[in-house]
């Protein structure tokens, strides 16, 4: 049986691929629009993307699980909906998810899916029928202790403290979560990243989880030889603001790209709102997310390897990154 009401964009969030590719043909079936994530972190910055009107999310996922994303998804956007679909059958999770604000919990595996239509159904009924002012005091309660969910979800998304990527090997510290670098080695370069993330709550996790999410896309088109988006730090800035912009979310970030060459010492790089290093903030641009269309011109300079880069915000935050090519690991 068709689903009778008006057709949804629906989000699910589950690591298994069979399930997720069997629960999003059941609901094109029904006539909704469905997006796809694989983990928490994905999920995060699809609600971010794609403005779902409903995400159904698994409980137990690699990385951050499910009950962390539900509270953020409710605190950040309290009016979505989220329906749990998980195998975790025990009263205390169910519970845990409910409180979260979890709308409904259908059990895994799913053996008749008119269950699904139906939550689907009884879920936006229930929504017109919620007390907004009620609602609205609820997650105002709830408030500090989301904060500390949010802070565990940025410590889970931040990359390892050092890693190897082909022909680079890369190591930081930071003392605050808010301040994080990603890596990412394009053919022989390295191209840094670095977030600071001038807020706290769900907000910091969503664009946190966001800027990675966006970056997956340019990533792959790199590798396959089908874009050269991410050579051109300017460029990585402004298709990341215009994505932030569009978002919705309403706030900005100040970020700054750069791309190391492994033949010789030359760095080019682009500033969206850093303040330091001193070199850096000679180039910096305006904060990404403030306006939909934003210039950022790409800067070059020689950096001596192996360097050691320090960034810190004004409430003290501090991050050290130490890069090193083949060339001074290899010894």
């Amino acid at each position: 049986m068709l689903y009778s009401g008006k057709q949804k964009k629906i989000l699910i969030i589950d690591d298994e691929p069979v399930f997720r590719a069997t629960l999003t043909a059941f609901l094109q079936q029904q006539g909704h629009i469905v997006y796809q994530a694989e983990n928490g972190a994905d999920g995060l910055a699809a609600v971010a993307v794609y403005h779902p009107e409903l995400v159904m999310c698994d409980l137990k996922m690699p990385g951050m699980d499910g009950h962390q994303v539900i509270q953020c998804i409710t605190q950040r956007f309290h009016e979505l909906p989220v329906i749990v679909v998980s195998g975790v059958s025990s009263l205390e999770a169910v519970t845990r998810a409910l409180r979260a604000g979890a709308r409904d919990y259908l059990m895994k595996p799913l053996r008749n899916w008119q269950i699904v239509a139906d939550a689907i159904t009884e879920v936006f009924a229930s929504l017109s029928d919620d007390n907004e002012v009620g609602e609205l005091s609820h997650h105002l309660s709830r408030l500090h202790r989301d904060d500390l969910a949010a802070t565990q979800l940025l410590q889970a998304m931040a990359p390892p403290k050092q890693q190897k990527l082909n022909h680079w090997m890369a190591s930081y510290e930071s003392n605050s979560p808010l301040l994080i670098p990603e890596f990412l080695e394009l053919n022989g370069q390295l191209l840094v990243i670095v977030m600071e993330l001038s807020f706290m709550g769900a907000d910091a996790a969503f664009i946190g989880a966001m800027i990675r999410f966006l970056l997956h896309g340019p990533y792959r088109q790199y590798q396959q030889g089908e874009s050269r988006l991410l050579a051109s730090p300017g460029n990585v800035l402004e298709y990341l603001n215009w994505n932030l912009y569009e978002s919705g979310l309403q706030t900005n970030i100040n970020m700054a790209v750069m791309l190391f060459s492994q033949d010789d010492e030359q760095i080019r790089f682009a500033n969206a709102g850093l303040n330091s290093p001193s070199w850096l903030q000679r180039a910096n641009g305006m904060p990404l997310g403030m306006l939909r269309q934003t210039d950022y011109p790409t800067f070059q300079r020689v950096l001596n390897k192996p360097c050691q880069l320090s960034f810190r915000t004004d409430n003290g935050d501090l991050l050290e990154i130490e890069l090193k090519s083949n060339l001074q690991f290899s010894h």
